[in-house]
C-alpha cells in the first residue's frame, strides 16, 4: 500500500520495517515542508493511538516546560474552553488521555477503540488545542 519515498498528505515515507516482537509494521514519515517526523505503527490492535510530542529542553530548573504543558490544554482558537483536557476526559470514550513532561520532551497522547471518538479527539479538539493556541 505504501511505497518508500512517496508522499502522503505532505509526508514522505522514509523508512519501513517489520517489528516481529509487537507484530507490527513501523513506518517513519517526514513532513516535506517542516521536517516533522511521524511514526506510524500498523497492527491488528483495535486501540487507536495518537501522540504529538515536542522537544522541550529546559534552560533552567524553573519548570517552564511543565507550565506550558498545562497552558496548552486551556483551549484553542476553535474551542474556547478553560480545560480541554478535563472536558475531553469526561465526554469521551477514550481509553487513555494525558499530557506528560519529561526532562527533554513534552507529549500529548490519546487513544480510543471507537474510531469516531478517536478522530474527534485527535482532529477536532486535541490537535487544535496543541497547535492552535490563542494564549
Amino acid at each position: 500500500m505504501f511505497r518508500l519515498m512517496d508522499t502522503y498528505h505532505g509526508f514522505k515515507l522514509m523508512e519501513e520495517a517489520k517489528i516481529k516482537e509487537i507484530d507490527s509494521v513501523a513506518r517513519i514519515f517526514e513532513h516535506v515542508k517542516s521536517g516533522a517526523r511521524l511514526l506510524h505503527l500498523e497492527n491488528k490492535d483495535d486501540n487507536k493511538v495518537f501522540s504529538i510530542s515536542f522537544r522541550t529542553t529546559p534552560q533552567d530548573d524553573t519548570g517552564v516546560p511543565h507550565i506550558i504543558e498545562h497552558a496548552v490544554l486551556c483551549g484553542s482558537k476553535k474551542f474556547k474552553t478553560k480545560d480541554v483536557f478535563t472536558d475531553m476526559a469526561k465526554s469521551s470514550l477514550k481509553t487513555f488521555i494525558n499530557a506528560m513532561t519529561f526532562p527533554d520532551k513534552t507529549c500529548y497522547p490519546i487513544s480510543s477503540r471507537n474510531q469516531k471518538d478517536f478522530f474527534n479527539l485527535d482532529g477536532s479538539i486535541f490537535r487544535c488545542s496543541v497547535l492552535s493556541k490563542y494564549i
